[in-house]
């Protein structure tokens, strides 16, 4: 069963109803903030709003000030949540010592799984369908130097979308269409992942 994701005027139902309970005042501008960074995910919010909590009780006060920064809560997350399926993709299938090792402009070196991911994140998705034409100039801007063939990033992308179909999780997070050379981002929490996990430790 596919669960619909929520509009940002429903999530911000949830710090806006939610914070007041707890006598916590949050101002409207942070709720809506958060609203837009949860790629219509409430289990994302949610965990937005626990962060929060737990800063508003080390700060010792009951207000959020105006000025908050919510990044430090969207790593945590997002290397909480996000980072297990994203290893897997990372990692490729059975680990083969022969893959060729490509140069990132950021420093270090990624295989063409690694690649992908380095690449996907620099497009900061949301739940959204990618044309191979996209996915190719990421790859452009973070690699130095060549960048793979198509049918090398092709192959890449099935193989993610057969591990991503095999998780443990009700839906794959990606999907892609061979014919089409479509990819499919599927899973808000994969997506938030890109956006604000640590790609540069695969």
């Amino acid at each position: 069963m596919t669960i619909p994701t929520w509009d940002e005027k429903e999530l911000s139902f949830i710090p806006t109803k939610g914070f007041p309970l707890l006598g916590i005042k949050v101002p409207d501008s942070i709720a809506a903030l958060i609203s837009k960074e949860a790629i219509g995910s409430p289990h994302l919010m949610q965990e937005f709003c626990r962060g929060i909590a737990r800063h508003i009780a080390q700060s010792k006060t009951k207000e959020l000030a105006l000025d908050f920064d919510p990044s430090p809560i969207y790593r945590e997350v997002a290397n909480t949540i996000g980072r297990p399926i994203f290893e897997k993709l990372a990692k490729g299938p059975r680990q083969r010592s022969d893959r060729v090792k490509r140069t990132l402009k950021s420093g270090g070196e990624a295989d063409i799984y690694q690649l992908v991911i380095h690449a996907l994140a620099h497009l900061k998705p949301d739940l959204v369908t990618l044309e191979y034409e996209d996915l190719r100039a990421a790859i452009r801007e973070v690699i130095s130097g060549n960048i793979p063939q198509l049918h090398e990033v092709a192959r890449v992308l099935k193989h993610m979308a057969t591990i991503a179909s095999t998780d443990q999780s009700s839906t794959p997070v990606i999907d892609f269409d061979e014919s089409d050379k479509k990819l499919h981002i599927t899973d808000p929490f994969f997506a938030f992942y890109l956006r604000w996990g640590d790609v540069s430790s695969t």
